[in-house]
Order: structure tokens, then C-alpha cells, then sequence
């Protein structure tokens, strides 16, 4: 079984499914459409703006160190828009193979996105973003 591009930031593969995500090409790499920070010019051509997150990588599996790579220098390369960080983080929620059923669940899944999603957690907020996305995780349990 061969390698599949997969975007360090937010875990999408190429091709199709569940998880794929349009990649685009920019300067013979790969990135990832919805992570990277895409412009485009008067005539029409896309671009990457760097830095960017968002690279398309050969693995298997996640690599936390990569998706830290990926995400950071020393701020976040790209902030995460707080309405998208919602709804990657219901779908991250929906996909992750953790135990759901202690009380501690929430927690557990908000250190694995600190790990393994950190570009999720880059959105703007006044305060603690475990309390926020503790928030997000609970409406989206009702």
C-alpha cells in the first residue's frame, strides 16, 4: 500500500471521500485549499501566500511534530476563522477513534487537537480556547 498526500494541518488526504480536500498546485508543491493561504491574481491564476500552512505531505498517519511544522514559526502562520475552527473541530469530533464515554472524553480530545490539529486552535478568542471548544463540543452533543 503506497503513501497518500495528506495535509499536516488538518489531517485531509487527496483524492476523494470523507475526508479529501481540493489540492492545489503552486511552484511544483502541493497544498491543501482549505488550510493554505490562497490568492489569486487579476488574471484569474491561484497562488500561495507564504508562509502558509497547508502543505501536502506523503504519510500514512498523523504526525503531531509535522502538523506543529506545518502551523507554526514562532506565531501561528495562518489564523483559523472562529465559525471554520467550529466546524473542523464537530468534524474531528465526529472521526476521532477516542473513548467517548467517560466524563474526561472532551479533554482527552481537546489535548489530541492540540497534538495532532493544532491549526484548528489558532482561531481568535478572548480566554482559554479549551473553554471555548469544551463549549462548541457540548452544543454539539445536544
Amino acid at each position: 500500500m503506497g503513501t497518500t498526500l495528506r495535509c499536516a494541518s488538518c489531517g485531509r488526504t487527496e483524492g476523494n471521500g470523507p475526508n479529501a480536500v481540493e489540492v492545489i498546485s503552486c511552484q511544483g508543491m502541493k497544498w491543501c485549499a482549505s488550510c493554505a493561504k490562497v490568492g489569486q491574481t487579476s488574471q484569474g491564476e491561484k497562488f500561495i501566500s507564504m508562509p502558509s500552512p497547508g502543505r501536502m505531505y506523503e504519510m500514512d498517519e498523523d504526525d503531531p511534530l509535522a502538523a506543529w511544522q506545518d502551523c507554526y514559526e514562532t506565531k501561528p502562520k495562518r489564523r483559523i476563522l472562529v465559525k471554520q475552527a467550529k466546524t473542523e473541530i464537530w468534524r474531528a469530533w465526529e472521526l476521532w477513534d477516542g473513548d467517548r464515554t467517560n466524563s474526561e472524553s472532551m479533554f482527552i480530545f481537546f489535548g489530541w487537537l492540540q497534538r495532532h490539529r493544532p491549526y484548528f486552535l489558532t482561531f481568535r478568542n478572548k480566554g482559554d480556547p479549551w473553554q471555548k471548544v469544551h463549549s462548541w463540543l457540548v452544543q454539539h452533543e445536544e
